[in-house]
């Protein structure tokens, strides 16, 4: 789930490849000959608490439904089920059938995406196999819908600790990133015991999601990683997403090498950690974007709004700025500024607390 890849530049790379503006886009998004790229823990035995009412056949858990509405006129749970995909129903049937393979249970517990099927997985995080576990871990984020994530997260908060590293990494990526508006001690401290997990991408997975929350554990450790000299992409996106201006030189460190789809994040995060803020260049070419009405016709018409939109993607708290910027250039035309006033830039910055967004616009 993650890159990595030497940072040492060749002797002919230019100084700095991430400056540039609309009229150079490789200027700003080197290529990935230019560019570099890098993207785990140790078991815990105690389970939190909270788990210990859990039951591996979770058909013994009390379950509600209507199942008219969720079912029409399909079978009892126990009939043959040949869905396009995994529902409540394949799920329950699988788990009726004693002679189901692990693996068949895990392909379609990994792509169910029934909000139904939540209290059926939730018991399986408990499961003998770690394919299984791992599919939980999957599918958890998916299912939970609009129910109150507090099991989910002890569900997965277990899981974040499990002997297999791939479920440690499924459940990291689900508690770090799928679900970075869950804030609590808790799911930090999770993620902090993983921090020096021996395998890579749990390891980055953790410290990305301790650096959506901002906490400052993950200040001295992305000094120490980063200043090595292959470094992990989810380490680059870390030092984005905590934004951290004394990380600004060691991103700076690491331009070249990456693959293509790794450059963008790359170049977000030295724009995020820069201590002069996110660019005039990018603030001035938003301002135009409005200016013209925001048009989506080309790339070459929104490439400053995609721009912005990786910058937000690990770092979304800094919509605020960005939106204060922007409207200060647009003071006096008041159709840009009602259009930037009512678009998703403003909308996540008023998220953050920025006062000027216009829900009704």
């Amino acid at each position: 789930m993650s890159d990595l890849a030497s940072s040492r530049p060749a002797p002919d790379e230019p100084p700095d490849p991430c400056p540039g503006g609309p009229a150079d886009v490789s200027g700003l998004f080197p290529r990935a000959s230019e560019l570099s790229a890098p993207a785990a823990r140790d078991p815990a035995d105690a389970l939190p608490d909270g788990l210990d009412g859990f039951v591996l056949n979770p058909l013994a858990a009390s379950v509600s439904w209507d199942d008219e509405a969720s079912f029409g006129d399909s079978a009892p749970f126990g009939d043959a089920v040949d869905d396009t995909e995994p529902t409540a129903r394949t799920i329950a049937a699988l788990l009726e059938t004693p002679m189901t393979p692990a693996a068949e249970l895990a392909d379609a517990v990994a792509w169910c995406y029934d909000d139904e099927a939540l209290p059926l997985l939730l018991p399986l995080a408990r499961h003998p196999d770690a394919g299984v576990r791992r599919a939980v871990a999957q599918a958890l984020p998916s299912v939970l819908g609009d129910t109150e994530p507090g099991d989910t997260v002890r569900a997965l908060v277990m899981l974040s600790a499990d002997a297999d590293e791939d479920v440690r990494d499924w459940a990291c990526f689900a508690l770090g990133t799928q679900l970075s508006e869950v804030d609590d001690p808790v799911v930090r401290d999770a993620l902090a015991a993983r921090l020096e997990d021996p395998h890579d991408d749990t390891r980055c997975e953790a410290l990305l999601g301790l650096a959506r929350r901002r906490d400052s554990r993950v200040l001295p450790v992305l000094h120490e990683r980063l200043s090595r000299d292959n470094v992990y992409s989810l380490e680059i996106d870390a030092a984005g997403a905590l934004g951290h201006a004394s990380l600004h030189t060691l991103v700076r460190g690491h331009l070249s090498g990456w693959d293509d789809d790794v450059v963008a994040r790359v170049c977000a995060a030295l724009r995020l950690t820069d201590p002069d803020g996110v660019g005039d260049d990018l603030l001035d070419g938003l301002a135009e974007w409005f200016r013209a009405g925001a048009p989506h016709a080309t790339d070459e018409d929104r490439y400053w709004w995609s721009v912005t939109l990786q910058l937000l993607e690990h770092a979304e708290y800094r919509a605020q700025e960005i939106a204060e910027q922007v409207h200060h250039r647009l003071l006096g035309l008041e159709p840009a500024t009602t259009l930037m006033l009512g678009s998703r830039l403003s909308q996540l910055a008023g998220d953050h607390g920025w006062p000027r967004w216009r829900p009704s616009c």
